[in-house]
């Protein structure tokens, strides 16, 4: 066992006496910072924490007397402490695995269905219904402010929660926030995300508006002082 995970467990199995308020104050100096950094300790302390107003309320006067613990509780408390432990181990690692295999697939299917936007290419999953094919549009860019500059066509995605555009462009002012707004057929705008430009580096924005495809009629990016950056007609089907 590492270090790090047998300081984990070190302090772990002082969560109960923390939560009580019964650590001496290095100990609860060391829980606290270890709790800061991690979410499974945190959420451990969580479930403990109620525990301590319910032990305010025993009154110790009407306990019933001292009683010998039964012969085995030793042996019953070791077996418990080594099968949870057992326990923690697969689960710990169970939740490594899953890590990794997130780590391979995820990027490798965004891959994939980025080259199929890109290309237009649609499938089908075999045994299930054909998936409806996207109309996905590629419009010119006009580009209003000086610096900004876009060499490709935007792609417009409909879905049926409303509209997504992705496009690439260059020169926006490091470090400010620019938005993106689409245009609607009753001279209304709504909003499709923000932002922030990384000066000469291209960027690509995919921004997202809850406006269907056959209600949006523009599509602009406004800079921090509101004045239009870029714009992007959406002629109506």
């Amino acid at each position: 066992m590492s270090d790090p995970d047998r300081e984990h467990r070190e302090l772990r199995e002082l969560l109960g006496l923390h939560a009580l308020g019964l650590t001496s104050p290095a100990d609860a100096a060391r829980v606290q910072a270890h709790l800061d950094g991690c979410p499974s300790c945190r959420a451990e302390l969580a479930e403990l924490a109620p525990l301590r107003e319910d032990l305010q309320l025993v009154d110790l006067d009407r306990m019933p007397g001292r009683s010998a613990p039964p012969r085995d509780l030793g042996e019953r408390v070791v077996a418990a402490v080594r099968e949870e432990s057992v326990l923690r181990d697969r689960r710990e690692r169970r939740a490594a695995r899953s890590r990794r295999v997130r780590i391979l697939l995820v990027p490798a299917a965004a891959a994939v269905v980025a080259a199929a936007v890109a290309t237009g290419v649609t499938w089908q999953v075999a045994g299930r219904e054909p998936a409806p094919v996207v109309a996905v549009e590629r419009l010119p860019v006009t580009v209003v402010a000086g610096g900004v500059r876009a060499d490709a066509p935007a792609v417009v995605v409909p879905h049926t929660w409303g509209v997504e555009v992705t496009f690439e462009a260059s020169g926006f002012a490091a470090g400010r926030t620019y938005r993106a707004v689409v245009l609607t057929a009753d001279g209304a705008t709504r909003p499709a995300g923000e932002f922030l430009g990384v000066g000469a580096k291209a960027l690509t924005c995919d921004m997202q508006a809850a406006v269907l495809r056959s209600d949006a009629t523009g599509f602009e990016v406004l800079d921090e002082a509101g004045a239009t950056v870029l714009t992007l007609p959406l002629p109506r089907a």
